[in-house]
């Protein structure tokens, strides 16, 4: 393939990455405001006083509705951020553009695509995920309220109880939100040890100070600022 070949399909593949988000963010703010969705009911229940009644998350369309019960409880929904896929997909595009300093034939296939497709990738997380707070427990759940389902990593549902909490924090820090960490006693201890909780649970770290549990990494693709004031409002531990 020629380098002329090759530079024309680097900048073909970026733009078809800026026609695709575009169109996850035409999908985002139609979730965003539709009126009658699950969480808009979740919002609405949370706001008003609350029955022992279970909330209704069936849609409109019969052919995909699905209906869970839940015992009506505050629940506050965080509003998405897509800052961090926008920040990505801005890195993807500098490295990528033509006229770019920084564009090489290089940096467009190793740098330039590869961040332009996780910026996608992360729109798509932001557009279709949520992370949540009740009274007991931090959860992330789909947008319309339903279970993720089991932790593909650790197993067990995706929502944890604040009394479980031993640290939380924002990497690389609380002003530049990129990872949202947070560890816990709730995963049986058996599983504490897999992926970064090795190094975490050490004895080097312990001796350190940190406290042994299961760690866990999210993409900031939340409000952060509000996720960590709920953590402080509902008492979670944090090692300072």
């Amino acid at each position: 393939i020629s380098s002329h070949n090759t530079y024309g399909v680097a900048v073909i593949m970026n733009q078809i990455g800026v026609l695709l988000f575009l169109s996850v963010c035409a999908v985002a703010n139609a979730f965003t405001t539709t009126s009658t969705s699950p969480l808009a009911q979740l919002r609405s229940r949370s706001a008003s006083s609350f029955s022992n009644e279970p909330i209704n998350f069936s849609t409109s369309t019969p052919s995909c509705s699905r209906t869970t019960h839940l015992a009506a409880s505050p629940l506050e929904v965080l509003d998405p951020s897509y800052n961090l896929a926008l920040g990505s997909l801005a890195l993807g595009l500098v490295f990528g553009v033509p006229g770019s300093p920084l564009k090489s034939k290089l940096s467009a296939f190793l740098v330039g695509i590869p961040l332009t497709l996780f910026g996608l990738f992360l729109a798509y997380q932001t557009t279709t995920l949520r992370f949540t707070l009740d009274d007991e427990n931090f959860s992330l759940v789909k947008n319309g309220g339903e279970s993720t389902g089991v932790n593909v990593v650790v197993g067990g549902e995706n929502v944890w109880a604040y009394n479980k909490f031993v640290n939380y924090d924002l990497f690389p820090s609380r002003s530049f939100p990129i990872l949202v960490y947070f560890k816990e006693t709730q995963t049986p201890e058996e599983n504490w040890n897999v992926g970064p909780g090795e190094q975490a649970n050490s004895e080097e770290a312990i001796a350190k100070g940190a406290v042994p549990g299961q760690v866990h990494f999210f993409p900031a693709i939340a409000n952060t600022e509000d996720l960590i004031k709920g953590f402080e409002k509902h008492g979670c531990e944090k090692i300072e």
